[in-house]
């Protein structure tokens, strides 16, 4: 009770694996074209989009940067209403 548990399952050499990496060479270069410009793969990817962020001019005195620590992940949630929510926390606290 009280110790939040998360079952991880090893699907190596599963039915489902073939399908998968298919899709996954099928959607990538998609998920490339349109998602790259706002993900970050790791620290460095991170700390190079500051510079040009900065270089850009678009560091300023007022700027917030924030993150999110996502303890549930549900990929199933409409876009919309989740982009709602989250505008609504956003003004909620000022930002």
């Amino acid at each position: 009770a009280g110790t939040p548990l998360r079952p991880i399952v090893s699907s190596m050499n599963m039915p489902t694996t073939g399908i998968s990496k298919f899709l996954d060479k099928l959607i990538w270069p998609i998920f490339d074209k349109h998602a790259r410009s706002t993900t970050f793969i790791d620290g460095v990817d991170l700390i190079h989009h500051l510079e040009a962020y900065t270089t850009n001019g678009h560091l300023l005195p007022n700027t917030y940067l924030c993150t999110f620590d996502i303890t549930d992940l549900y990929t199933m949630l409409p876009q919309e209403e989740s982009l709602d929510i989250l505008i609504g926390f956003l003004l909620q606290y000022g930002y």
